[in-house]
């Protein structure tokens, strides 16, 4: 600050007080464009960013979240590297949600049963990792976890998990959600793509 008051002193006048001003006005600048990046909050950064995880399809960015750890990651990207030797069925119930999903494939096997028991374990004590590329149905039910009551069981090829509430919009959340993990299973990071161009519009 005293800097500035002696160029302002020294230089005498208006003229080159506005134009240190505008030489250092930057840094303000550069502290948004900081603050922006990493918070992905304004609209126009935000779209820059994700067109940038969409197409990185090797460090797949978007699979980061607020405090995910290397594991959980690791295991998406071979998930998402991997989705065509998935087997997903998924059953609608009255109160929820009964999904099994498997794999041949021993590798991603046990990356589908460390996603799915990792993430069980964060909605039952509602730590939303908050992955950038994470649908908002899936925030939502991070929003009303205590409402969910779920069941894991181990299959021979991979992992079946039961889901019900008794709050029939949480069913719908559920059910929501279980058709969007279906997509991704089919399709890969296409289906994430199309879903998150879709909520831009």
């Amino acid at each position: 600050m005293k800097s500035i008051v002696s160029y302002i002193v020294i230089a005498l006048t208006g003229a080159f007080a506005l134009i240190f001003y505008f030489l250092h006005g930057g840094i303000n600048h550069d502290y948004v464009e900081m603050h922006k990046s990493n918070h992905g909050m304004q609209s126009a950064n935000k779209h820059h960013r994700k067109n940038l995880h969409e197409h990185d399809e090797v460090n797949m960015p978007g699979l980061k979240g607020k405090d995910t750890k290397e594991q959980e990651i690791n295991d998406l990207k071979e998930i998402f590297r991997s989705h065509k030797g998935i087997s997903r069925v998924v059953t609608n119930i009255t109160n929820g949600i009964v999904t099994t999903t498997e794999a041949q494939d021993e590798r991603l096997r046990k990356a589908i049963v460390s996603h799915v028991s990792m993430m069980v374990t964060r909605l039952i004590e509602g730590k939303n990792p908050e992955i950038i590329i994470q649908s908002p149905t899936l925030d939502a039910l991070f929003g009303v976890h205590n409402q969910i009551d779920t069941e894991v069981e181990l299959t021979k090829t991979g992992i079946k998990v039961t889901q019900t509430s008794t709050n029939s919009e949480v069913v719908r959340m559920l059910q929501t959600h279980a058709a969007e993990v279906s997509d991704m299973s089919n399709r890969g990071m296409q289906a994430v793509h199309e879903r998150m161009a879709g909520q831009r519009h």
